[in-house]
């Protein structure tokens, strides 16, 4: 099977930090040099004529790299360009013989261009054509700015320079200013004139630069969900869908690919310029592989970074064997319903919550649907109570939230006495082609008794082993049985040893434990370990709901996966 390259990001930065080098040294000379560009071959073959501007093309070549950096690293074609030029530009204007740091400068700026010729595959995306028209714009509308304002000042401002200036010859000059080659034909008597001539240069390369910034931008994602998209994900997922995000895909919070021949799909939400996956590709093997290449061929040409959140064992599996990484993330727990049995010891403190709470009459019942309004209102407000008290907050992407429409899409199950109010509820998500059953909303009232999360899941076990079901999934204990080496890995794995106060790992995997589930590993999969970190702050970015209100080293950890739905 043929791998996808992704060894490029490297490079990308490598030639990032030249960039940032010579840069710093052409701005270095243009700014604190007495005659930058002394004994170059621009200078040398122009003479006189040149005037100030080799000062001036060193800034161009210096701001030119410095804003061309962002989009090397993006991978950009158009900055790759730029930077190329900036690089041959600034070799011209260092002396060919050795001298001083100029020389230096002059052999850093022929050894990037060199590399940034060896390195032209590494830089395949394409620009955002909507930004590419707005450089465009201010390109020309600026220069034009500039080219009238050096025509009018010049004119103005004829008495701060040696001769008197008409109207011509401030027409002249201003084009000259704009271009910076040929230099001026007029010489300024005093300071506000060196000033204005300084200031009409400066803000032309501050246009190109502008411009330029544009021209680099990442392509936009054009977020909207064609007509047939979902009818299309839910027969796939009917057929193929089997795991616990199955029904996640048709949150509307995703975007959707196909396959060419329809049998795959993958969902995906952009966060910045990372595309987060759902899962692995869901559909047939073979054009789930396909589709994986195609979508990542894509989000290489737009420029996007590419993260596969919560994959599966046997999907990072497929997904390395094309090229990507695979970083184990922590373990799913799922019970085994047809061999659970809460007799022995270690259950003895759910029988009894299970039987006391009985006793006082409480029982879990399924809700008729459609809900009414009335029955909804009163979820809302144990979701509100349990939000408020909890400091809980709404998410997304892996985990639903409060909403009408879904929880009447779903089946819900209350605990409450006949007749009095509900004290709990938890919506239960269709299977597909799972063998386990999965819950996502689970809420209850701070005052409610206790043990009606537990007795919410007692019923569970027993309504899914009486449907045919083999388990109940818990979702993900985080951070958890990570035994891979490298300094990530090692990292991770002093978070859940030492961070148990801060992000509570520890005591989630303790929770899910007490059920005695089996676990199943799950990874982030990803395209370059350069891109790792990045690709954790946009997964777990990838959840929240309306904006991050948490540091971002928290959010960046305690957000990056799908806990246990009544912990989140």
């Amino acid at each position: 099977m043929k791998r996808l390259a992704f060894d490029s990001a490297y490079h990308r930065r490598a030639l990032a930090a030249g960039c940032f080098s010579v840069g710093a040294l052409n701005l270095w000379a243009a700014l604190l040099k007495l005659e930058p560009g002394r004994h170059s071959p621009i200078k040398e073959a122009l003479g006189a004529s040149a005037g100030a501007a080799p000062r001036f093309l060193m800034m161009l070549a210096g701001l030119l790299l410095f804003t061309s950096i962002p989009g090397l690293l993006r991978a950009k074609r158009m900055s790759w360009a730029a930077a190329l030029a900036a690089a041959v530009l600034s070799f011209t204007l260092r002396p060919l013989s050795p001298r001083d740091l100029d020389s230096l400068g002059g052999i850093l700026s022929a050894g990037l261009a060199l590399a940034l010729v060896v390195a032209f595959s590494a830089f395949p995306a394409r620009s955002d054509r909507r930004y590419i028209r707005r450089g465009l714009t201010w390109l020309v509308g600026g220069q034009l700015f500039v080219f009238l304002l050096g025509t009018v000042g010049l004119y103005v401002l004829d008495r701060e320079f040696v001769e008197p200036i008409d109207a011509r010859e401030a027409f002249t000059n201003a084009v000259r200013l704009l271009f910076i080659l040929p230099a001026t034909s007029i010489e300024p008597s005093t300071r506000h004139g060196w000033y204005f001539i300084d200031a009409v240069r400066a803000l032309s390369l501050t246009v190109l630069g502008v411009s330029l910034w544009h021209f680099a931008h990442p392509v936009l994602h054009n977020a909207l969900v064609r007509p047939g998209d979902l009818a299309r994900v839910r027969a796939l997922l009917a057929e193929y869908g089997t795991n616990a995000l199955a029904q996640f895909h048709l949150l509307d919070d995703k975007s959707y690919r196909f396959s060419d021949d329809g049998l795959a799909f993958l969902s995906f939400r952009m966060v910045g310029t990372t595309a987060v996956v759902l899962g692995e590709p869901v559909g047939d093997g073979e054009s789930c592989a396909a589709l994986a290449r195609a979508f990542a061929a894509e989000c290489q040409l737009n420029g996007w970074r590419l993260a596969f959140h919560q994959v599966t064992e046997v999907g990072a599996a497929r997904l390395t064997e094309l090229g990507f990484k695979a970083l184990k993330v922590g373990e799913e727990a799922v019970i085994p319903v047809r061999s659970f049995s809460t007799s022995g010891k270690s259950f003895k403190h759910l029988r009894h919550e299970k039987n006391s709470l009985e006793r006082d009459g409480y029982v879990v019942e399924e809700l008729s649907q459609p809900l009414d309004d009335e029955t909804v209102d009163e979820l809302r407000e144990v979701s509100d109570a349990w939000m408020t008290e909890g400091g809980h907050r709404e998410r997304g992407f892996t985990l639903g939230r409060f909403d009408p429409s879904y929880l009447r899409s779903t089946r819900v199950f209350a605990v409450r006495r006949p007749g009095a109010r509900i004290e709990a509820f938890a919506n239960v998500l269709p299977p597909y082609q799972a063998t386990a059953g999965t819950f996502d909303l689970m809420r209850r009232r701070p005052d409610s008794p206790n043990g009606v999360m537990d007795l919410l899941m007692l019923y569970f076990i027993e309504l899914f082993r009486d449907e045919g079901l083999e388990g109940v999934n818990l979702g993900l204990a985080p951070l958890s049985n990570i035994d891979a080496g490298g300094p990530v890995p090692t990292a991770l794995r002093l978070i859940y040893e030492r961070g148990n106060a801060a992000f509570n790992f520890r005591g989630l995997r303790e929770f899910k434990a007490k059920w005695a589930p089996r676990w199943e590993s799950r990874f982030l999969v990803y395209t370059s370990e350069a891109d790792l970190l990045p690709v954790a702050v946009a997964v777990a970015k990838a959840g929240e709901e309306g904006g991050l209100w948490t540091p971002l080293v928290v959010r960046a950890l305690s957000t990056a996966w799908r806990p246990f739905p009544h912990l989140h």
